[in-house]
């Protein structure tokens, strides 16, 4: 009797330990910040000029706020409720990821195995020598080297069937060696919708509506466009892409449905009373992958989350998500069981979507008094100015393919005249301690600290990347090579039009011009024109007569991209760039 006395005593201990390790929200706690928040949002509604979105929010697990705000569809005066569908954009990804890791859990894959060993049909090219073929895990955590998108036919009038991707793939190349890099890729997730077809034996979409949707009890979500709510670009009611392939960018949900997804995973993937996915799936899911990886730099993913660990030892989890209009952001911190969903219909909602976050961080923050717990981040490095070497000189010297455009260093003295040709400026770089360089512009006169950069060499390739004031680093370009221009190439300058449009495409741009630049390089530039109007510069570092590619790796569409030449038996000079062909139409 004794011994079951002690036990008793035990648990009893334990559980006392666990109430008083976690301050339970109290009910009048619970709401006045849901008061105070409402006032918060409709208040930077007004501000951005945004026209609906819906929220769903819970603390500890429990129930804050799931309602809509202003307008779903402003002309038919239909409110926004906490139902109200989206189509959420990449945070379509996380139902992919959902699935595969429901696979893992069943026991039908292993995440460590190579992609062919399921999909053995799939192939693409590679300029890297040794180890080509990725892993599912590669895949989750965009270290698989897949290209971002092919944006021909990524945006479609008609869903076209997954198995195109294998005959998209056989003749593109990876951007760099699985392992190596984190490049964010629709393509990839993508592959992986196609891998749940393959191991399910049903198609990707009614794997997902009878192993994800229905046991989740998520009655507001399935593939394709919104049946009801319209998209407002600065308030003015505007159109956008009906589909895409279903994996990246292919769910239309709510806040609501999107919530019961994310208590997956700050339940310990638990269901109910149920394991719905194993409690180790999730938490690997949950943690930073390949952070040994050679240009992993300070790149924060787990298994298709954006991870980082906050200073005061939490994790905030993030996944944001775009369908023009369309923004859809997901934040919690699993440990405090904390999580907000907020879906858009409004280009103009991405800062609302922080502030919000920021709200409920700061009311988390005072509740848990996570200000005083220590940091785990490394210590910010004290950078000095430093004279570079002549070498480190000619190392960095010349034209790097970055996130904003292509940026040119030359030598001037001890520093560095620097050219931002997308935004047609110049400015100065003053090396620092650590392989860092400020940069400076002159605007109106007056010298301005623009932003910092990185440069590191690695395996060869002068890398280069942005440098925040944290001092944490993310990769973003790499320089161009500078060998002679191919007389192939020289020859094939000029204007250039897609030709392969056909009636299922939006067409994602026009023209492009190839060029060769004041500074000896090779340089496409032009437009996309749909679903919004974005400026591209590219520079190129030709390998052969025929091929180039597009150095850098980041978040933008075409970094690490092999562009193809050719010239045809009609005399015509050929571009084939991201799945678009395109004809030369004059010199």
């Amino acid at each position: 009797m004794k011994l079951y006395q002690n036990i008793f005593l035990v648990l009893g201990l334990l559980l006392s330990f666990s109430l008083n390790a976690q301050k339970y929200l109290l009910p009048s706690e619970s709401e006045s910040f849901k008061q105070d928040f409402k006032k918060h949002v409709l208040k930077k509604m007004k501000r951005y000029n945004v026209t609906g979105l819906s929220i769903a929010l819970e603390i500890e697990g429990q129930h804050i706020l799931e309602a809509g705000f202003g307008f779903s569809d402003k002309s038919g005066n239909v409110r926004a409720t906490k139902d109200t569908e989206y189509p959420i954009g990449s945070v379509s990804k996380i139902i992919t990821s959902t699935a595969i890791l429901k696979l893992c859990t069943d026991g039908l894959i292993d995440i460590d195995k190579k992609y062919t060993y399921y999909v053995r049909d799939f192939s693409m090219k590679s300029h890297f020598n040794g180890q080509n073929e990725f892993t599912i895990r590669h895949l989750l955590s965009h270290y698989a080297g897949i290209p971002r998108l092919r944006a021909k036919g990524f945006m479609k009038k008609e869903p076209k069937p997954l198995e195109d991707l294998l005959l998209n793939s056989k003749d593109e190349y990876l951007i760099s060696p699985p392992g190596r890099v984190y490049q964010y890729s629709d393509w990839g997730v993508d592959l992986l919708s196609l891998l749940v077809e393959r191991v399910s034996g049903v198609p990707y979409e009614e794997y997902v509506e009878n192993h994800i949707f229905k046991p989740l009890n998520m009655d507001h979500s399935y593939f394709g466009p919104a049946k009801y709510t319209k998209g407002y670009n600065n308030g003015r009611e505007t159109e956008t892409y009906k589909y895409s392939y279903s994996g990246s960018d292919g769910v239309t949900s709510s806040a609501s449905d999107m919530l019961k997804i994310v208590r997956l995973y700050t339940n310990e993937g638990r269901l109910s009373s149920k394991q719905f996915l194993s409690y180790e799936v999730v938490k690997d899911a949950l943690q930073n992958q390949f952070i040994d990886a050679p240009l992993a730099y300070d790149t924060g993913i787990g298994l298709m989350w954006d991870v980082q660990q906050l200073k005061n030892g939490r994790t905030r989890i993030k996944k944001a998500g775009v369908h023009e209009p369309f923004f859809t952001y997901i934040f919690f911190i699993p440990e405090l069981q904390a999580s907000i969903v907020i879906c858009s219909n409004s280009n103009s909602s991405s800062s609302i979507h922080w502030d919000s976050w920021g709200r409920l961080y700061s009311f988390l923050a005072e509740k848990y008094n996570l200000a005083n717990h220590e940091s785990p981040s490394k210590k910010r490095a004290e950078h000095k100015k430093v004279t570079l070497t002549d070498d480190q000189f000619k190392k960095i010297e010349g034209s790097y393919s970055t996130s904003i455009g292509i940026l040119n260093f030359k030598r001037n003295g001890n520093k560095f005249d620097v050219d931002l040709k997308s935004e047609n400026k110049r400015g100065v770089g003053v090396p620092y301690s650590g392989g860092l360089i400020k940069l400076y512009i002159k605007a109106f006169g007056i010298k301005i600290h623009a932003m910092d950069v990185f440069w590191e060499e690695v395996n060869g390739e002068i890398i280069m990347g942005k440098q925040f004031k944290s001092g944490s680093r993310h990769v973003s370009g790499s320089k161009i090579d500078s060998r002679q221009i191919p007389v192939t190439w020289k020859n094939a300058i000029g204007t250039y039009r897609v030709i392969n449009y056909d009636e299922n495409d939006y067409k994602t741009f026009d023209s492009i011009r190839l060029f060769i630049n004041s500074d000896d390089i090779l340089e496409i530039r032009g437009d996309i024109k749909f679903p919004r109007k974005i400026a591209i510069q590219l520079g190129l570092s030709p390998v052969s007569d025929e091929l180039a590619i597009i150095p850098g790796y980041n978040f933008d569409f075409f970094g690490g991209e092999t562009v193809k030449l050719q010239k045809k038996k009609d005399g015509g000079y050929y571009l084939t760039l991201s799945g678009c062909e395109f004809k030369r139409i004059s010199k």
